[in-house]
């Protein structure tokens, strides 16, 4: 295969600047068969001489051009652009710390614990605030099973007070460290159940500024071995 037209074709031709495309056209035209007819010749050249080598010299010239062919070709790999290699991804086992047990912030627990004198203090549920639970319309809080973190909250005379449908009135602590009188209830629908707040429970999502989206959790602890809640909105 003849190569493509390069630099040095024309080195020997004088290129006008007043030529005008058509002209510049046939002298590459005539460059490109003057090349093609070399080449031939060439070629018939090669095939002459090598028909007139005896035989010993042909085994010779073959293996010469095999050796040199496969130079190339190994010239041409080494050029080639290097594939990137495929990490495997080694799945690295980190050691796991287990996280540090939820506590409230030191100004809201010394207030539980200092100032109202309370005990006993635990996560009932940590949740993210729905619609439901700020639409004015429902004015409840909801707490479902699936979500509390224990059942430990309630000792057993309140456990049957709620599941006899009994509401409980208790004293609530909002993240603005205010006391409000609330309804804690147990609702059961269907095969759903679920612990509620009521009663002033609009006050509270009015006077906290409560969002759906906000972050919240709800603490138990005891006064006196009255049961009450802490709310905090992380």
């Amino acid at each position: 295969m003849m190569k493509p037209l390069c630099l040095d074709d024309f080195k020997h031709k004088k290129i006008n600047p007043n030529w005008s495309p058509f002209d510049i056209l046939l002298q590459v035209t005539e460059v490109d068969q003057l090349k093609l007819q070399k080449s031939r010749h060439n070629d018939y050249l090669k095939h002459f001489l090598y028909d007139t080598l005896p035989p010993n010299l042909r085994f010779k010239f073959n293996n010469r051009k095999r050796t040199l062919t496969t130079l190339e070709e190994a010239d041409d790999r080494e050029w080639e652009a290097p594939k990137p290699k495929l990490k495997r991804s080694k799945k690295q086992h980190k050691p796991v710390c287990p996280l540090p047990p939820p506590d409230l912030p030191p100004k809201f627990k010394q207030h539980i614990l200092e100032e109202m004198g309370g005990t006993s203090l635990v996560l009932v549920i940590q949740k993210t605030i729905f619609y439901s639970d700020v639409n004015p319309a429902a004015s409840r809080f909801s707490i479902p099973f699936s979500q509390v973190k224990t059942q430990d909250f309630l000792n057993e005379a309140e456990a049957k007070e709620l599941a006899h449908k009994n509401p409980m009135q208790l004293c609530l602590l909002d993240p603005s460290l205010k006391q409000t009188s609330i309804t804690f209830n147990k609702w059961v629908m269907g095969n759903t159940s679920l612990y509620v707040l009521t009663n002033n429970w609009n006050s509270v999502v009015k006077n906290n500024q409560l969002e759906k989206g906000d972050m919240v959790q709800l603490w138990s602890f005891r006064v006196n071995s009255l049961l009450c809640f802490a709310l905090f909105k992380l």
